[in-house]
């Protein structure tokens, strides 16, 4: 509250020291706005906070009045340049709409409308010309922003909206289509897209796109290896099946994969050009054909399961007795006893190598081999017993003393001994890891078939 105080209190002394500059005297301007400008803003927020408050009434009154005499004597005063005209006129209208629930506005209500009217129609067709000059000679960007101008000040003003549309239409249709000419379809396409999805009724755009997605698609036939067996085989069609929703869930509209039923006519149609014989069915073969095939194999598959391995080992148990000291007082006593415990180990581990081939259908060309590799393993390493007072150590009889007795009573050896009791018994098991290798090949190799320049 105090701080609110002395805000208004030093805006009502700011504005009342600038007061007597605020009045009009003959051949001469009003001084600068920005202290007028502040004090006003502080009256509002005191007007919001207590509405009914006379002094803030009243102080609004007299430095709102003078800050709206201050502007439009500054809009007055920019007669013969409409440019500056029209903004004054703007800003001092802004401030009366601002303070407009506070003071009556009456006097100012249409008292320059009319000449800013003919202000502003002078100002906006000598920039509406401009902008035309500016597309003829392809001038886009300069013609953007004259055109947003108008089209803030007026956005019914002749057909600006159509001439702004094609300033930002005109300059990417012509770039894309040089790019499309060039064969460059990509390039061209997702030039065209962010503009396409800003106006969806420009057709010539969305034709284009079509041409260019017609173009340069890419037909991959991904094919198996006949000659893999056993696991190796099983993990190869596996990747292949992955692959494919991940070549989905990218969503490359330039990429595009034949249907596996068809792979038997591509097939044929080979046969057919190595024997020379052109037929019906073999130029519908060609239609259904790829521009390449692309074959992932997964050539190595080591799998390892180890064995659980178990060991029984010697140790010490603390435990505490209770007795009477000289004193008769009852005391803790540290015992060991010896112990038995078991110790268990397993290891897990994977390796696979997966190659990605891609062969261009017509040449038999490779046009990219790629290999991944994957690696996991998994161990588990834990004890069986049934409390944490447990230390290791050496001893030869259980039921008595033996010289040879080592037993390891540093606390950290039996906190060691804790972990390892509480450590996880499960393991992740080599099919567990086959699974997440399969998604790895399956991923990387989709992500590496993004990055291939891919052209019909």
């Amino acid at each position: 509250m105090k701080k609110c105080t002395l805000l208004l209190f030093s805006a009502l002394l700011l504005a009342s020291c600038h007061g007597a500059r605020y009045h009009f005297k003959q051949g001469n301007r009003f001084a600068e706005a920005g202290a007028l400008k502040r004090a006003v803003t502080e009256y509002k927020f005191a007007l919001d906070r207590q509405p009914n408050k006379a002094k803030y009434i009243a102080a609004m009154n007299t430095h709102g009045t003078a800050l709206l005499e201050e502007l439009y004597t500054n809009y007055r005063f920019a007669d013969g340049n409409d440019s500056l005209s029209v903004y004054k006129f703007l800003e001092a209208e802004k401030w009366k709409i601002y303070i407009k629930p506070y003071i009556s506005l009456s006097r100012y209500e249409g008292f320059y409308t009319r000449d800013f009217i003919e202000q502003r129609s002078r100002y906006m067709a000598r920039v509406y010309k401009r902008s035309h000059s500016l597309i003829r000679t392809k001038d886009y960007q300069k013609a953007q922003r004259r055109l947003s101008e108008l089209n803030e000040l007026d956005p019914n003003y002749k057909d600006v909206k159509s001439l702004l549309r094609f300033s930002e239409v005109e300059p990417v249709y012509t770039a894309a289509l040089e790019e499309f000419e060039l064969g460059k379809y990509k390039e061209a396409y997702y030039r065209l897209q962010p503009m396409y999805k800003k106006y969806p009724d420009q057709n010539e755009l969305k034709l284009l796109m079509d041409e260019a997605l017609d173009r340069g698609v890419y037909r991959i036939g991904i094919v198996s290896d006949p000659n893999l067996t056993g696991k190796e085989s099983l993990m190869s069609n596996a990747v292949q099946s992955r692959l494919i929703s991940e070549l989905y869930r990218l969503g490359n509209p330039f990429l595009e994969l034949v249907d596996r039923t068809n792979f038997d006519l591509i097939q044929e149609e080979q046969q057919a050009i190595v024997q020379g014989t052109t037929s019906d069915g073999a130029l519908t073969q060609e239609l259904l054909s790829a521009n390449a095939y692309l074959k992932v194999v997964v050539n190595v598959a080591d799998e390892i399961e180890g064995e659980l391995k178990l060991e029984t080992k010697k140790g010490y148990e603390r435990f505490y007795v209770k007795t009477k000291n000289k004193e008769g007082e009852t005391v803790m006593n540290t015992k060991y006893r010896k112990v038995t415990y078991r110790e268990y180990w397993k290891e897990n581990r994977v390796h696979y190598i997966a190659e990605l081939i891609l062969t261009d259908r017509a040449t038999s060309k490779i046009l990219s081999v790629n290999s991944f590799e994957f690696d996991d393993e998994d161990k588990a390493h834990y004890i069986n017993y049934n409390n944490d007072q447990l230390f290791p150590g050496y001893w030869k009889y259980q039921s008595r003393d033996h010289h040879s007795d080592r037993p390891e009573l540093a606390e950290y050896k039996r906190k060691e001994l804790a972990r390892l009791r509480k450590a996880s018994k499960s393991i992740k098991s080599p099919a567990k890891m086959r699974k997440s290798a399969i998604n790895y090949f399956a991923q990387t190799s989709a992500k590496h078939i993004q990055t291939l320049d891919l052209r019909p």
